[in-house]
């Protein structure tokens, strides 16, 4: 039941998560967006790679996001991709087959929705030949590093405004000093541009002006075909900068694991999940993914009913042959919100209109 008046709640003040970054790596750079936080990286592997005489080859995931990939092969990295297992952990015998086959020179890593540890998989990496760069992708689990940091990853990356209502953001955290000078001048008017679209849609919540959302969806959509020409490194807006300053971790992975843990009990036997999710109760997960027979079908009925749920992710047919599982997921999968802007109650209403939508 929806409870109203009463008390108000405590003011959550800001705790100074980003800032604590810094107890987990030599350098901390917070930057525009996460794809040029990995071609930063993608620069500075390069960079150090100490065999020069070969085509810099990296190891990728089956399962990822064309904007994970595109960095590296824009800055002339040959990807192999590897398998993954049903419950997207690493398929370890695979991986060491390809370190065999293929002596790669940096491997990167993604802990999927905060339950897919990849501490022994990166464990072997790094007994193979401890020179291989491991970058990992932390942006399903941005709230809990403490739980996941790994002293064998080089480098961390996260999309920050893919976990919170910032304008632009993503934040590299590096074991030794880079080059910045890779990094070009702030994009202020893109990060002004998404600010105002943004303002517009919190205002949309309370007018549910139809006028106002055509606008501000609008201008999002322009925003995100600006970012998909990836070709430059840039700081993060001052904008941005401030608005982490007033960010809550803790408040944040609170709210995350308990919607995760409320929905999972809701919808288990009744909808198909990722298997594994519990591994993630204890962190500060990120969507709850679940399996449908018809993905644009299933996506649509939700969305009518106003659960916005994207697909994560359409995957390359290069990675499609090598991995099944992917595949499977890629083609089933869509991401149903948990994060800090829902409650219990919000989770009662998404999994009555979950179960309903896909009974239909």
């Amino acid at each position: 039941m929806r409870e109203f008046g009463s008390e108000h709640q405590a003011i959550v003040m800001p705790d100074g998560y980003f800032d604590s970054l810094k107890e987990f790596s030599s350098e901390v750079n917070f930057l525009r967006l996460g794809r040029e936080a990995l071609l930063y990286a993608s620069h500075n592997t390069k960079e150090w790679i100490i065999r020069k005489d070969q085509e810099p080859t990296i190891l990728f995931p089956a399962f990822c996001c064309w904007s994970m990939s595109a960095p590296f092969e824009k800055s002339g990295w040959k990807l192999v991709y590897y398998r993954l297992n049903e419950d997207l952990t690493i398929d370890e015998e695979y991986l060491e087959e390809l370190l065999k086959a293929t002596e790669p020179q940096a491997v990167l890593t993604m802990n999927f929705y905060g339950s897919t540890s990849t501490k022994s998989a990166i464990a072997r990496v790094k007994t193979f030949d401890e020179r291989i760069t491991v970058i990992e992708d932390f942006s399903h689990c941005t709230f809990c590093i403490k739980q996941i940091f790994d002293e064998n990853v080089n480098f961390y990356v996260s999309s920050i405004r893919k976990s919170i209502g910032v304008c632009d953001g993503a934040v590299m955290l590096s074991k030794r000093a880079c080059n910045n000078g890779y990094i070009q001048q702030e994009a202020a008017e893109f990060a002004d541009k998404r600010y105002v679209a943004q303002t517009e849609k919190g205002r949309y919540n309370w007018s549910k002006d139809q006028v106002k959302k055509s606008e501000f969806l609008d201008t999002i959509r322009e925003c995100e075909g600006i970012i998909n020409n990836i070709s430059a490194v840039r700081p993060i807006s001052e904008r941005a900068l401030k608005m982490l300053a007033l960010v809550n971790g803790e408040g944040i992975a609170f709210a995350r694991r308990e919607n995760m843990k409320h929905l999972h009990q809701l919808l288990y036997g009744q909808v198909r999940m990722v298997s594994g999710l519990e591994r993630c109760f204890e962190g500060a997960p990120f969507s709850l993914p679940i399996l449908v027979d018809d993905q644009d079908d299933a996506q649509r009925k939700l969305a009518q009913n106003g659960i916005y749920a994207p697909v994560l992710w359409p995957i390359c047919e290069e990675a499609r042959k090598v991995c099944k599982h992917s595949t499977f997921v890629a083609d089933h999968m869509l991401s149903i919100p948990i994060d800090q802007r829902y409650n219990y109650d919000d989770m009662e209403d998404i999994a009555k209109t979950i179960i309903y939508c896909l009974n239909k």
